[in-house]
């Protein structure tokens, strides 16, 4: 029998002397508090949002050591306290969405393209070309699109990201992600591939007898069922009576007879139904490459901006004043634009202030120069990027992008296998069909900026060696590849019937000169 990590958690309770459910609730939620992933995410989260740690910053304090070597604080009220966010890591996270899911995904089914209708397609080949018109009514759908944008950048954020499959009232199947903070994922111990329960929690606002508190709702999902959990005003975690039956099964078939129900039967995928993305083998979120370079630039950014704001072109050197207040000099060389000095010692004398900002500039290009490599992103702001506009030399500043991009391919590909499964589930299950959700094919269609003179030449060159699917994504005018080669298709069968038909029609014998 298969060990999995939440057989060890019941271990461990039980060893504790607790095995009621509500405490070992509390265990779960308390230790996912603590873990170092979830605060990883939460982070990833809030810079792309533009919540960068210099908001935090305090330029008007300052901190010094008194006689008895003791740190203190001081603030000074008078010092500009703004803040500069150079959101690379943002821009960064879209630009590799926008790369990876910017161009539509080609989603067709294996063997449903393989013979024209016009040369007598067999039963079985017609059987998979209404499989594919199910499928790709599905992934053509803008909610798809959407979700998939959102899906790969709520995994570059958080280093994963879930998509939850479920049916709705309409018995209807739906697909909805979940933040990925609110999920406690349980595996198999010995290959931690296997995905055996998920806890989901997240908190509501009750408001009871005029007071309002945040109170956390729990589902603990199996391979079998669902059980709600609610939390009480002492802390607690009791069944959640507003869900009938409570565990449930993942779905309710029912079955109606002369428009009266007669039975309800619950149903389960057989699977935990939710589906991960992970961003890397690491599962670490792109954040953590370069948050220290990214605040390191904002930093020196919004001191030198607040250095810019506070600076004054001349200080004064003043001595011989008898204890009048600075004030009160500031407003004789105010009004009178001279003050007179009562001490023979005494001296008034102008300094001029500057800032070395080249120095500053040239350390802010470092920065940017290793935030876009070490994340590995395409900066587009510089200066190599338009004085190379061949293909070749395209395709080499994309190298890191598409290194980092594939990373997430590949999980996305599990990803989106696991997705066709349920969605081929429900399709058998509605129309007494028995497909191979294997058949499905999901392709990524990169959005390179390329050498379009240059691509063409290619394809055409490659034509004959290659299969006509490969060539076509290859084209970066084609979104759809399934469509264009059914357009493609269609005005090849036209072109022939003209020729056919020309040919008949013509009042030239056939193997005789014009």
């Amino acid at each position: 029998m298969e060990i999995t990590n939440m057989d060890l958690f019941r271990q461990k309770m039980a060893i504790e002397g607790r095995l009621s459910v509500s405490d070992m609730i509390k265990e779960i939620l308390k230790d996912d508090d603590a873990n170092p992933a979830k605060t990883k995410m939460r982070q990833g989260e809030a810079y792309y949002r533009g919540e960068h740690d210099i908001l935090g910053h305090d330029f008007q304090k300052g901190y010094y050591y008194d006689d008895d070597n003791k740190k203190r604080e001081i603030k000074n009220e008078n010092n500009s306290n703004h803040h500069n966010i150079h959101n690379f890591y943002g821009l960064q996270v879209d630009q590799k969405t926008a790369y990876i899911a910017g161009r539509p995904p080609s989603v067709s089914v294996e063997g449903a393209r393989s013979k024209n209708a016009d040369t007598g397609a067999p039963e079985e080949n017609e059987k998979l070309l209404d499989f594919e018109t199910d499928i790709t009514a599905v992934s053509s759908d803008e909610l798809f699109t959407d979700t998939i944008h959102e899906y790969i950048t709520n995994s570059t954020n958080g280093g994963q990201a879930w998509l939850h499959m479920f049916y709705d009232r309409a018995k209807a199947l739906r697909y909805a992600l979940v933040p990925a903070v609110e999920v406690i994922p349980f595996y198999d111990t010995e290959h931690q591939t296997q995905l055996v329960e998920l806890i989901r929690y997240y908190s509501i606002a009750m408001v009871k007898n005029g007071w309002q508190k945040l109170l956390k709702k729990v589902e603990w999902w199996t391979e079998r069922d669902v059980t709600y959990f609610e939390e009480t005003d002492n802390g607690e975690f009791v069944l959640d009576m507003s869900y009938k039956p409570n565990p449930a099964g993942h779905w309710i078939d029912t079955t109606i007879t002369d428009g009266a129900e007669r039975r309800r039967e619950a149903q389960s995928w057989g699977r935990v139904p939710f589906i991960p993305l992970f961003n890397n083998s690491t599962h670490m979120g792109d954040l953590e490459r370069i948050k220290s370079l990214q605040d390191a630039y904002n930093l020196i950014s919004s001191a030198s901006t607040n250095n810019q704001i506070d600076l004054v072109e001349l200080y004064w050197i003043i001595q011989g004043f008898g204890g009048e207040t600075v004030k009160a000099v500031q407003q004789r060389l105010k009004y009178n634009k001279a003050v007179e000095v009562s001490d023979p010692q005494g001296k008034v004398q102008a300094e001029q202030v500057t800032l070395s900002v080249q120095d500053r500039i040239a350390w802010l290009g470092m920065l940017r120069k290793d935030i876009y490599h070490l994340g590995m992103a395409v900066d587009t702001d510089a200066d190599k990027f338009g004085n190379a506009p061949s293909g070749v030399s395209l395709k080499f500043q994309y190298t890191l992008l598409d290194q980092k991009a594939d990373m997430l391919i590949s999980k996305l590909n599990l990803s989106m296998k696991e997705f066709f499964w349920y969605l081929t589930e429900d399709i058998n299950r509605r129309n007494g069909t028995q497909y191979d959700s294997t058949l499905v094919r999901f392709d990524v269609n990169k959005s390179v900026i390329t050498s379009v003179m240059e691509m063409a030449q290619m394809v055409s060159l490659l034509q004959g060696f290659l299969p006509d699917t490969i060539l076509y994504s290859l084209l970066p005018f084609v979104d759809d590849v399934a469509q264009a080669m059914d357009e493609m298709q269609s005005q090849r069968a036209a072109e022939a019937k003209r020729q056919r038909d020309a040919f008949l029609n013509s009042d030239v014998p056939y193997g005789s000169e014009a």
